[in-house]
C-alpha cells in the first residue's frame, strides 16, 4: 500500500491534466473546472479514504480530527465502507455533514430556519458547481484506491511466499469478519448453535 505522502504526490500531478482536460474536452467553465479541482485537492489532501488510520489526511485536520475519531474507530482499514470507490466518498460527505446539522440544531429554531432559506436560496446558483465539486472527490478517492489495490496485487504477485494470496477484497472481507464487534460475533455463534 502506498504511503500518504505518496497518494498526495500522485493525485495531485494527476490532477493539474484533469482539470485542464475537463475544460477541453468536457466544454466546462473555468468556474465548474475549479469546482472539480477544489473536490478533487480536498480529497486528496483532507477527506480521503486514509481517514479510517492516524494517517496524513486525519493529521491534516489539526484540532477538528476529533470530529474523525469515530470514523476511524468504527472502521477497519480498507473496509468496503471507507475504501470502495464512490460509495466511500459519498459516506463520508454524509458523515462530515453530521457536525454543521449537529451545530445548527443546537443553535436554535431561528439559526434553522435561517439555514434552510440560505440552503433554498442558494443551490440553484451553487448547485451545479457542488455536485462537480462531488465528482473530483470521487475521481480522487477513486485513484487512491486504485493505486492501493494495485500496489497490493502487485506486492502478493511477487512475494517470494508459496501459499495463495488473497485478493484486496477478499482479504479485507476477511479483517471484517475477525474484527467486527463481539456483541455481532456472539449473535452470530448463537445463530449457528440453534
Amino acid at each position: 500500500m502506498p504511503m500518504g505522502h505518496t497518494h498526495r504526490a500522485i493525485n495531485t500531478y494527476v490532477c493539474i491534466p484533469l482539470t485542464i482536460g475537463s475544460v477541453a474536452f468536457a466544454h466546462w467553465s473555468p468556474l465548474q473546472a475549479l469546482a472539480f479541482g477544489a473536490g478533487y485537492c480536498f480529497a486528496t489532501f483532507f477527506m480521503n479514504p486514509d481517514l479510517d488510520l492516524d494517517s496524513v489526511g486525519y493529521q491534516s485536520w489539526g484540532p477538528l480530527r476529533i470530529i474523525w475519531w469515530p470514523y476511524q474507530k468504527a472502521l477497519a482499514h480498507r473496509s468496503f465502507i471507507s475504501h470502495f470507490p464512490v460509495i466511500s466518498t459519498i459516506l463520508r460527505i454524509i458523515y462530515l455533514l453530521w457536525f454543521p446539522i449537529l451545530l445548527i440544531w443546537l443553535l436554535g429554531s431561528s439559526v434553522q430556519s435561517l439555514a434552510r432559506e440560505t440552503i433554498f436560496e442558494w443551490w440553484p446558483i451553487v448547485g451545479l458547481y457542488l455536485l462537480v465539486a462531488v465528482l473530483g472527490m470521487i475521481i480522487s478517492d477513486a485513484i487512491h484506491t486504485i493505486l492501493d489495490v494495485s500496489s497490493t496485487e502487485f506486492k502478493r504477485k511477487f512475494s517470494h511466499h508459496p501459499h495463495r494470496h488473497q485478493s484486496f477484497w477478499e482479504h479485507n472481507f476477511d479483517h471484517y469478519v475477525r474484527h467486527r464487534p463481539s456483541s455481532s460475533r456472539s449473535r452470530s455463534k448463537r445463530r449457528r448453535r440453534r
